[in-house]
């Protein structure tokens, strides 16, 4: 493969959980404000409006997560572990990494067959739950593959692992 292709396509791969929390963001900016101006300007609703926002900000909020869970930015409490020795903290850490790996893959197991079993559609847009429901699965699956890959690096490479993970920054690039 060309080298011209390939590189964008890693990036693309490496970073398309930012890439759709991105255009849904940006769909759902666009038409939330249409919607608004539609209404209290024009005293003309769009009546899809609402569904599509909605739609958007559910990718944004399970993929939108998943990202976030990726670059180590969600929030936690971790005062006292981190006050623990430097090993013990990393014991402990592993052991969380793997925690998650299974309630990160039942949750996509579990969304899965909530996808699957969806039946209702939107009333006016008469978009299929499945294509709403999806956004679960998208994200606990990679969320389950990034905590695979992080379990992974804490045994490969640990110092690696501490610097990113550990440390009071705690954010990677």
């Amino acid at each position: 493969m060309d080298t011209k292709i390939k590189k964008p396509l890693i990036w693309v791969i490496r970073n398309w959980e930012e890439i759709v929390c991105a255009v849904a963001m940006a769909a759902m900016l666009v038409v939330c404000c249409t919607y608004v101006l539609a209404r209290y300007i024009f005293t003309y609703s769009i009546v899809w409006g609402q569904e599509f926002c909605t739609i958007c900000l559910v990718y944004v909020t399970f993929v939108g997560s998943a990202a976030a869970y990726k670059r180590n930015q969600h929030y936690g409490m971790d005062f006292i572990v981190s006050h623990l020795p430097e090993n013990v903290h990393f014991v402990i850490k592993m052991i969380i990494n793997f925690i998650l790996i299974g309630l990160f893959a039942v949750l996509t197991v579990f969304s899965w067959q909530y996808t699957a079993a969806a039946r209702k559609t939107l009333p006016i847009s008469m978009i299929h739950y499945k294509y709403i429901d999806f956004a679960a699965v998208l994200g606990f699956a990679s969320m389950t593959i990034y905590s695979v890959i992080f379990f992974i690096e804490g045994i490969r490479k640990p110092a690696d692992y501490k610097k990113r993970y550990l440390s009071s920054e705690g954010v990677s690039e």
